[in-house]
């Protein structure tokens, strides 16, 4: 399955950490950034932030169901990649809701350009109402009301204007959204079994999750996976028709294809390390966030202005091409390492900067994200 890091990308890692070519960008609008989304044309990078208290308290995924302590203040972040600015804040603004009345509660997204305009696809964990009285019910007992919704990017005014929820059994909880090239069909990964309960921990080590195949044009969803992982995380997809999906607790990368509306098993990909998000950058290599110290990252969760874990980026490079021509010998790169926790964030995704080589890492619960430059 995987190789052995060669030693080119080891240098990376090192010389990331020893020149100081990576910059933190400290701002409470960029903490809690647990996706993120990057416009290679257009030079922008979006992040869907939540204050870190929220996260703490308000994150299905973790099993975190206070909703008194949501914050209430989600939103996508935007930066300016190229113009770091005499503040060193890239230019730093936050996108405007129009046309939704709740509030948005964040977790994976992803974009498409559709007829000129950006359109997103956001995971919004909203807490549970009853739809008779209007009060919230006990998130331990039912789960949070997750939904997928779709918004189009005004770019002149700034603002993401509502164009649809997609609500469906299916989604029920889901972690990651990859959307095809059309705009029309999308996959959710649903990172566990059941929305609570008292095993639910325990698919650490038993297994959980599925795929849902949905439509953007009809709202529809199916299950279309529901064997072999290991709490589904961050997904991709790309031109060829793949899709790769992270495997939190196994750190296997499954791959998977589109057959007659269900999500075929392909290939699986052991990379020996726990998982979060995938991107594939625009060179098809995957790039994938992940976990050197599972405990350390833990810790920083509980107290994330404090602890920093250390973080490892990984790459696939060519990663179709290596499936064609490789099979099973696909090859694993580390492309960056901070095991000292000095420069990284407790990196839950990992965008790699095909035009200028650059690496920006954020966390669900990183008071910061990182830029790094030249990184290949």
């Amino acid at each position: 399955m995987a190789g052995i890091l060669g030693p080119r990308a080891i240098f990376w890692a090192f010389i990331v950490l020893a020149t100081g070519t990576c910059t933190r960008v400290l701002q409470s609008l960029l903490e809690g950034c647990e996706d993120l989304w990057l416009d290679e044309q257009d030079r922008k990078l979006y992040a869907a932030r939540n204050s870190l208290e929220s996260r703490k308290g308000w994150s299905p995924g973790g099993n975190l169901y206070n909703i008194s302590a949501r914050s209430r203040t989600d939103h996508i972040a935007v930066i300016d990649v190229d113009q770091p600015g005499s503040d060193g804040l890239y230019g730093l603004r936050q996108l405007k809701i129009g046309g939704y009345q709740d509030d948005l509660d964040l977790h994976g997204f992803d974009v498409r350009k559709i007829e000129g305009r950006l359109q997103f696809w956001l995971i919004n964990h909203r807490p549970p109402v009853d739809h008779v009285t209007g009060e919230f019910l006990d998130a331990l007992v039912v789960g949070a009301n997750s939904t997928v919704e779709m918004f189009d990017l005004d770019e002149t005014s700034g603002t993401l204007e509502h164009v649809k929820t997609v609500a469906s059994e299916a989604i029920f909880t889901p972690n990651g959204v990859a959307v095809e090239e059309d705009g029309l069909g999308f996959v959710i990964t649903n990172d566990h079994n059941t929305k609570t309960g008292t095993f639910r921990d325990l698919e650490m080590l038993s297994g959980g999750g599925s795929l849902a195949y949905c439509r953007s044009d009809t709202g529809r969803c199916h299950i279309a996976a529901d064997e072999g992982f290991s709490m589904a995380n961050g997904i991709a997809h790309d031109k060829n028709g793949y899709y790769y999906v992270a495997n939190s607790a196994s750190g296997i990368i499954t791959v998977h294809k589109l057959v007659n509306n269900e999500l075929i098993h392909v290939e699986s990909i052991n990379t020996g390390y726990p998982l979060d998000n995938l991107w594939l950058d625009a060179d098809g290599n995957l790039i994938a966030a992940a976990f050197p110290d599972s405990i350390a990252f833990v810790k920083s969760s509980m107290d994330p202005y404090n602890v920093v874990a250390p973080a490892t980026v990984l790459s696939i490079n060519d990663i179709a091409k290596q499936l064609k021509t490789s099979g099973k010998n696909v090859k694993v790169s580390k492309l960056a390492e901070d095991r000292d926790a000095k420069s990284l964030p407790s990196s839950t995704v990992a965008v790699h900067d095909t035009k200028d080589h650059k690496l920006i890492l954020a966390g669900i619960f990183s008071p910061f994200i990182t830029i790094c430059e030249q990184c290949l």
